[in-house]
């Protein structure tokens, strides 16, 4: 004879906890959630960024130690030396300025001139605004023998700090100077020997051989690395 009982649902006397645990495993083996996902990125993208915060903070101070040190050795009359830590400062922080007007003085100094004229343009380029820049470029060209573009930087330093008396006094002073003698020393040559327009045979010097005779008898250029403006920041 069959015996007969009632049949148990599904889930009668299950323990809730155990109920609980089931479910939170079938959803680890799902895979994190949507939420979770977006979180785990978000986690990831700022440990991205703070990683590369703390390189650019690395390489601003060792840009900075490195332009301290070139600094002392010009101070010394290291130049080249000098010069060489600054480029190692410039590959850390390319846009700073201070580093090509230090590394414009120095390679004045050195008598290069090109090179000089180039480095203060970058100084200028990234602080257009600054006119010690403009200064060091009007030296750098006055040394390089163009007169009137050093005429035209040191009237743009002068209208960004007229209260410089030094841009007034000597800087734009002295290139005035030195560009009404060297008119007046080729009106000389033309009056003497003939105008070349008329004389076609006569060789006629260029303008820049003519600055550069009239200025192995000028001052040369005084060096701007010196006291505290060699070691500004």
């Amino acid at each position: 004879m069959a015996s007969f009982g009632w049949k148990r649902k599904v889930g009668e006397k299950v323990s809730k906890s155990v109920v609980q645990q089931f479910e939170a495993e079938a959803e680890k083996a799902e895979g994190p959630s949507v939420d979770e996902e977006e979180e785990e990125e978000v986690n990831w993208l700022h440990a991205i960024k703070r990683r590369r915060e703390i390189l650019l903070e690395d390489c601003a101070a060792k840009s900075k130690r490195l332009k301290d040190e070139g600094a002392q050795l010009a101070e010394q009359g290291r130049h080249w030396e000098a010069v060489k830590k600054w480029d190692e400062a410039i590959q850390l922080t390319p846009d700073n300025p201070v580093l090509y007007e230090m590394k414009s003085q120095v390679l004045t100094i050195l008598q290069e001139l090109f090179p000089a004229v180039k480095a203060a343009e970058l100084a200028v380029k990234f602080r257009p605004l600054w006119w010690e820049g403009w200064q060091t470029l009007g030296r750098a060209q006055l040394n390089l023998g163009e007169v009137d573009l050093a005429v035209r930087s040191f009237q743009v330093a002068i209208h960004l700090c007229p209260s410089e008396h030094s841009l007034w006094q000597e800087d734009l002073a002295w290139a005035c100077r030195l560009r009404k003698q060297h008119l007046a020393t080729k009106e000389k040559i033309r009056t003497r020997r003939g105008d070349p327009k008329t004389n076609p045979s006569m060789p006629q010097s260029s303008s820049r051989t003519m600055i550069l005779n009239l200025m192995r008898c000028w001052p040369p250029a005084r060096p701007l690395l010196s006291g505290r403006r060699a070691m500004r920041s």
